[in-house]
């Protein structure tokens, strides 16, 4: 067994995740951890940092460091009222791109806010007025990742992280491309948006949306 695979097989292990979980996350076959022999290739290391950014890929690939990522072994402790603590995001939906997050800001440069929902992995704020009157400009909005390759609820509101930006929009199938989700705006003067599925890097539910929402 490759010393890669050993290590990601023991993370696997703390996060209580089985292989085929591992797999789904990043759209691989349930075979691909069996049939590491070396490594990982880049393109499936950036979707790991994507997909599991407490994961120090560091430790993974060369063994250097903790398992864990230092920076965000600060995001899971109670707030006030027992509240979870999660980052609240550099970026605006609208703007900028939730992957280039996960590669290239950690989250001891994030804000940390207290979530008073259960299960919310991130707080972005939103931008622009595409899904008024249902989330306001300057809304923070929480947001938990799904497993898009096992199943999206079609017709929810939802965070697209796209390769040309971050998205708030209804979601639902393309009936002229398959291959394409048809993003809809609530506010009839935006036209729906036909994203290519191999752009999306990521769907996030949006368990919360609050209009003023103070920092810790």
């Amino acid at each position: 067994m490759s010393e890669v695979k050993h290590r990601l097989l023991q993370y696997l292990q703390y996060k209580d995740l089985s292989q085929r979980e591992f797999a789904d996350t990043l759209g691989v076959s349930n075979a691909y951890i069996g049939a590491m022999r070396r490594s990982i290739s880049d393109d499936k290391v950036r979707k790991i940092r994507h997909a599991f950014p407490d994961l120090n890929t560091d430790w993974l690939l060369y063994g250097e460091g903790d398992m864990l990522r230092q920076d965000t072994t600060l995001s899971v402790p109670a707030g006030r009222n027992g509240g979870s603590l999660i980052p609240l995001l550099p970026v605006d939906a609208f703007a900028g791109r939730l992957q280039d997050y996960s590669t290239g800001v950690g989250l001891a440069d994030c804000e940390m806010i207290v979530s008073p929902v259960k299960g919310a992995d991130y707080a972005i704020r939103v931008s622009g007025d595409s899904m008024e009157p249902k989330i306001h400009d300057g809304s923070t909005i929480l947001i938990k990742r799904i497993n898009d390759k096992a199943f999206i609820p079609w017709g929810n509101s939802m965070v697209i992280d796209s390769e040309n930006g971050v998205l708030v929009k209804d979601v639902y199938p393309d009936e002229d491309n398959p291959h394409c989700i048809a993003a809809k705006s609530i506010n009839p003067k935006y036209p729906t948006l036909s994203i290519p599925r191999n752009s999306i890097y990521g769907l996030y539910r949006i368990l919360a949306s609050i209009q003023v929402f103070g920092s810790i």
